[in-house]
């Protein structure tokens, strides 16, 4: 070999050392950007919050269905997801918990919300893949005194005015009734049934001028244990119960059709924990063991609710363009998911699905939406989905796994309330889906 013949082929080995130098360089480059996981911006772009209201008198056990709510989901046990909260939150939740779970005093149960307070929590939805934890979705929970809904002074108005905004602005209201007024009236009580009927007509005409899903949470179910053995018949009666109020009736029968409204049974503490005595009042059974039944659902069955109610609203031919649009959504890569989500949004059946989910966060986060609820929409995970490249599409992998943890989430938040409605049909208490 010549002496040139050696120099070019130094120049060439030395060209190709550069060049495989500046590919590592620019791969390094494109899994990040700006010190983010590429494909990260997408994803933290695409959480929404899904704002809930929460009504009920004093007493009704608002309080202890917020600690059992949080205690069934702070932890993916029975689902794919759980919640997260600020610590100061966590351990206010948690102890309130304990302190309802404590046979040692009979009578002690957490301090209720007081006709001037509000509680507010912002909750998390999380998941687990076998890499990350994607936050899926955010839950702001406010819960108001259903008192405040009644006070003529002038110092309510403003905060009057406050709750009002707040209902009108919901993804979800609850309306908390409490199970002891059931107990009280059907032990022939007068004041039982007074108490209900003042509940339902301090509720209910402020829910007729709202739009969005309505959950009934009937608190101290273990209460009722004794109507009937069936768990659906002993239901069927309290609904029927229900029903003899007018303004009740009236909802359910003039929202029928187009609005979810559930009637869910939760016992914040089980069957058998507590029981009644001699003077009326709800104590512990010692040595019992706190054990949440339902109150997984409320909380679970909002973003479920809130497509569904939609699709009820939606006319055939946008129907039958919502799934075309799902079968090309399977051949799409994950990237072109969320850009064709955006897309959709802007045609008449996305925009008439987006009009009639009219949460809040559909006025920035139409495209978003869209998405979630195209997932929602497939009951079944996908299996053929084409394998992306490790190295040059980290961001679509990225992004794929957070379209199947989000989707996984969406399946197991729906199975909530359609096992409680398989258990028990009673809880629905309007037609749908």
């Amino acid at each position: 070999m010549t002496v040139m013949e050696i120099a070019i082929v130094i120049t060439l080995a030395a060209g190709v050392v550069k060049g495989l130098a500046w590919l590592r360089q620019r791969l390094r480059r494109r899994r990040t950007e700006g010190g983010v996981p590429l494909g990260q911006a997408s994803i933290d772009s695409a959480v929404p919050t899904f704002r809930i209201v929460s009504l009920g008198l004093q007493g009704a056990g608002k309080t202890l269905l917020l600690a059992s709510m949080f205690h069934e989901l702070q932890a993916p046990t029975r689902q794919s997801y759980y919640l997260s909260a600020a610590p100061a939150d966590v351990a206010k939740l948690t102890e309130w918990f304990a302190t309802m779970a404590d046979t040692t005093d009979p009578g002690g149960w957490p301090a209720g919300t007081t006709l001037s307070e509000t509680r507010r929590f912002a909750f998390t939805v999380k998941t687990r893949t076998a890499d990350s934890v994607h936050d899926i979705l955010r839950l702001d929970y406010l819960e108001y005194a259903g008192e405040l809904l009644t006070r003529t002074d002038p110092a309510g108005a403003e905060r009057q005015a406050e709750l009002f905004a707040q209902v009108q602005s919901a993804d979800a209201v609850l309306g908390i009734l409490d199970g002891q007024r059931i107990r009280q009236h059907l032990d022939g009580e007068a004041r039982g049934w007074a108490e209900l009927d003042r509940t339902l007509n301090i509720l209910i005409p402020h829910m007729m001028n709202i739009t969005c899903p309505i959950s009934f949470v009937l608190t101290k179910w273990d209460l009722l244990a004794d109507l009937h053995e069936d768990e659906d018949t002993r239901l069927a009666r309290v609904r029927d119960l229900l029903m003899a109020n007018d303004h009740f009736r009236a909802l359910v029968n003039t929202h029928g059709t187009q609005r979810v409204v559930r009637l869910i049974p939760v016992s914040a503490v089980g069957r058998g924990f507590a029981t009644i005595d001699q003077h009326g009042h709800v104590v512990k059974v010692p040595s019992a063991q706190a054990q949440p039944t339902y109150a997984d659902v409320p909380l679970s069955a909002v973003v479920p609710d809130v497509f569904d109610q939609a699709e009820m609203r939606l006319h055939e031919e946008f129907t039958a363009d919502l799934d075309e649009e799902i079968r090309q959504w399977t051949r799409r890569t994950p990237l072109e998911r969320l850009s064709s989500a955006a897309t959709l949004a802007g045609q008449s059946a996305g925009r008439a699905l987006l009009q009639y989910i009219g949460t809040p966060a559909v006025t920035v986060m139409g495209d978003v939406m869209m998405g979630m609820f195209l997932d929602s929409r497939r009951r079944r995970a996908d299996t053929e989905e084409a394998q992306v490249d490790r190295q040059v599409n980290q961001a679509e992998r990225r992004v794929q796994e957070f379209l199947h943890a989000r989707r996984r989430v969406l399946r197991d938040m729906r199975g909530k309330p359609d096992q409680l409605e398989g258990r028990l049909p009673s809880s629905r208490l309007t037609a749908g889906l």
